[in-house]
């Protein structure tokens, strides 16, 4: 018999119940060595004893456990502990009882399949759970702190779903990251968009403020008169900044959404072009002084030029940065040309700088220079050219010549001498250089604004186009990884499943990798490989194991065959037909069914023995059994009761029956031609037979019946041999010539 040792694979990692099953495993062997080595059924008994109490023992301990780790399948799990302790007896008893080696087998392998069932699949469940209970006796390392958090996610959350997690951490990085993109490529495009609705009232600006200086000029001119002079220029100059007033208000109409300083500074100046009409009332009416009108128009132009340093807050380029500084500068120097202009004028009207207004003076000359050093810097090497022009040219000649003859009057005390309307053409004269080189810039910066915006919205689609292939790309690779992941995970794992029940056609076709994945798909195909291997040499030890049995059965019936039959003839022998006939005698009784006996004796078989041989008498023998074999029934039997003589057992026959039969045989008897050595001699056979039918009254046994069977016999061999008897009901012997009989 097998057995069974024991691997440390079949653990459970508690340590009672480990060393329960090796118990039972040594008392299992145990049993199978009792078997194996033919021990008396005392010992196999003892063992089994053994068995039975230990069973209830583990299975005590076992349910415990499981109570105390709450197994969900306790009521299944005791409900097989109680089906398996009756069981154990039965065997016993079939084991005591067994008269083959078969049988004893098949217990043997019935108690090594259980226990196997009851480790690997029935205790292997509540392993894992008595490992987290804390009810584990196997020594482990303690996890690291990354080994428990790995653990905490992988028992919370499923592989496809941390795959996912995988995938979409960096989906949803670069999705922020694109936003983020976008929104930064927005808000400079929306930053520009603004500077394009600045520089869009820039030129307006410019207008604007120029004709408010001219205005403030001509305004203190009138003023500083005594509105003798000039009055009529500033009548016309006041038409001319309205229209400007009209121009630039139109322009704020169609602006985008401005910054919100920005915002606030256009309603500022519009509420000071609100209080022009009112200034210029009080100017009218005398109520003003030169100072205080200098100081409202300065405020407002003032309040106008901050509108495009307010753009230098916006988000631009270095070009943009630089070109909207030199604009400012070129704004500032022409204001402080035009408050020169108007207290000039103030002062060659009076005669005279009144205390504090020459500081002014000269203090404005001094800006002028500071603003021009500063629009030099930052502007163009081209402009630069335009402003080297522009100082070069006559208007800022005269402006030198002018205000030199002025720092002579001065000191000559002849400032009253001088021409105030001279004076108010020159400096206007440079004041609309300035503004026209003004104009020339807001232009340029026009245009790099608008060329910025294009350039930015064109970055800004294909920011966002390609941002979206990536973050499509993203993906779609995010996916494509996700799933070369899964789905091979997916596949070994019902694989592995199919493996385990025993399917093991399905192999991986598909290479991949030297990774985990490829690795686990290796020792997937290697374990295929190996239960292939051990299914093959099962099947092949099955098969030599049936064979080895076949045999010992075969060898077993041919022994049952030759204790039963006639080695010469095969025909049965007598202790069989003895065997068989008082069977067929019961029958007949309990069931008052017919039941007939002949017994044969061949007439001078000795002369066959003396004449031809024993060889040749054995062949007649075995032809005699053949041809009586050949007239019977399948149900009659054939015995070769000794020497020559042979006896019939034919059940369901009646002595009518019977001695028809025997007549058949006596003619069959009569027609052989025995073949003796290489020649062909016709020898001339006969039979006697004696015939008789089951009489409870007379017989009670198969010997009664044989012994009337046996007097009929007698009688046909006194009464001339070659012929059939019967033994009648009346114990009369009745005697039937049978030679000329034609079957």
């Amino acid at each position: 018999m097998q057995r069974l040792e024991w691997d440390e694979g079949m653990s459970v990692g508690v340590e009672a119940i480990d060393n329960d099953h090796k118990q039972l495993l040594a008392l299992i062997n145990e049993i199978s060595d009792a078997i194996d080595r033919n021990k008396a059924p005392a010992v196999i008994e003892d063992v089994f004893a053994q068995l039975e109490a230990y069973v209830v023992e583990h299975f005590s301990r076992e349910e415990a456990l499981m109570r105390q780790c709450r197994y969900p399948d306790l009521k299944a799990h005791i409900k097989q502990h109680r089906q398996f302790t009756a069981k154990v007896p039965e065997l016993k008893r079939e084991l005591l009882n067994a008269d083959s080696t078969e049988v004893a087998a098949e217990i043997n392998l019935f108690l090594f399949d259980w226990l196997m069932n009851h480790i690997v699949g029935e205790d292997m469940c509540f392993a894992q759970l008595a490992h987290d209970s804390g009810l584990s006796t196997k020594k482990q390392r303690k996890p690291s702190r990354l080994r428990r958090m790995t653990a905490w996610l992988g028992n919370r959350l499923t592989l496809g779903r941390r795959i996912f997690l995988t995938a979409l951490i960096p989906i949803v990085g670069v999705s922020l990251l694109s936003v983020l993109v976008l929104w930064i490529s927005f808000q400079r495009f929306y930053h520009v968009q603004q500077l394009m609705g600045v520089t869009a009232i820039v030129q307006e600006i410019n207008d604007l403020s120029h004709q408010l200086q001219k205005e403030r000029g001509l305004s203190a001119g009138v003023i500083s008169s005594e509105y003798a002079a000039f009055k009529p220029s500033l009548q016309s100059q006041r038409q001319q900044t309205d229209q400007a007033v009209t121009d630039f208000l139109d322009q704020l109409q169609g602006l985008p959404e401005l910054d919100p300083l920005l915002a606030t500074q256009i309603q500022i100046t519009r509420q000071k072009l609100d209080e022009l009409a009112g200034l210029r009332d009080q100017i009218d009416s005398g109520s003003l002084t030169v100072i205080q009108s200098l100081g409202y128009y300065s405020t407002l132009i003032d309040s106008l030029q901050k509108i495009p340093e307010g753009t230098l807050k916006l988000e631009m380029d270095s070009d943009l940065v630089n070109s909207m500084t030199a604009y400012t500068a070129l704004l500032h120097m022409k204001e402080a040309a035009g408050v020169q202009r108007a207290i000039g004028t103030q002062a060659i009207l009076q005669g005279e700088f009144s205390p504090g207004l020459y500081q002014r003076y000269a203090s404005l000359i001094g800006e002028q220079r500071s603003f021009s050093k500063v629009f030099n810097q930052f502007v163009s090497p081209e402009q630069q050219k335009l402003w080297q022009a522009h100082i070069q040219g006559p208007a800022a000649i005269r402006m030198q010549g002018f205000e030199s003859l002025i720092d002579r009057a001065i000191q000559e005390d002849r400032l009253a001498m001088l021409d105030s309307q001279r004076w108010f053409e020159v400096t206007s004269a440079r004041i609309d250089g300035l503004k026209t080189l003004a104009d020339q810039l807001g232009e340029v910066i026009d245009a790099r604004a608008t060329q910025q915006v294009s350039e930015l919205k064109w970055g800004l689609v294909i920011t966002t186009i390609t941002l979206m292939i990536i973050l499509s790309l993203t993906i779609l690779l995010s996916w494509l990884l996700n799933r070369s992941v899964i789905d091979p995970v997916r596949r070994m794992t019902r694989a592995m499943t199919r493996l385990a029940e025993g399917e093991r056609d399905l192999r991986f076709t598909d290479h991949f990798a030297r990774d985990e994945l490829g690795r686990m798909a290796a020792a997937y195909e290697e374990c295929r490989r190996s239960l292939l291997r051990a299914d093959v040499a099962s099947t092949v030890s099955n098969h030599r194991q049936q064979v080895e049995l076949q045999a010992r059965i075969r060898e077993k019936e041919r022994f049952r065959v030759l204790a039963s039959t006639d080695p010469l003839t095969g025909a049965v022998n007598r202790r069989k037909f003895t065997e068989l006939a008082e069977n067929e005698i019961e029958r007949a009784e309990r069931y008052k069914r017919p039941l007939s006996v002949m017994m044969l004796d061949l007439d001078h078989f000795k002369r066959v023995n003396d004449t031809y041989g024993h060889a040749a008498g054995d062949d007649v023998l075995r032809m005699f059994y053949q041809t009586c074999y050949g007239k019977v029934r399948s149900t009659d039997v054939v015995s070769r009761l000794g020497g020559e003589e042979f006896a019939i057992l034919m059940p369901e026959t009646d002595l009518k029956q019977a001695l028809e039969l025997a007549a058949r045989i006596r003619y069959a008897i009569s027609q052989l031609v025995v073949k003796v050595g290489t020649r062909d001699r016709v020898n001339t056979l006969t039979v006697s037979i004696g015939v008789t039918a089951w009489d409870v009254d007379q017989a009670q046994t198969i010997s009664d019946m044989l012994e009337q069977a046996d007097q009929a016999l007698y009688y046909a061999k006194e009464s001339g041999r070659d012929r059939v008897v019967g033994y009648d009901e009346h114990c009369q012997l009745e005697t039937e010539k049978t030679r000329a009989l034609d079957v």
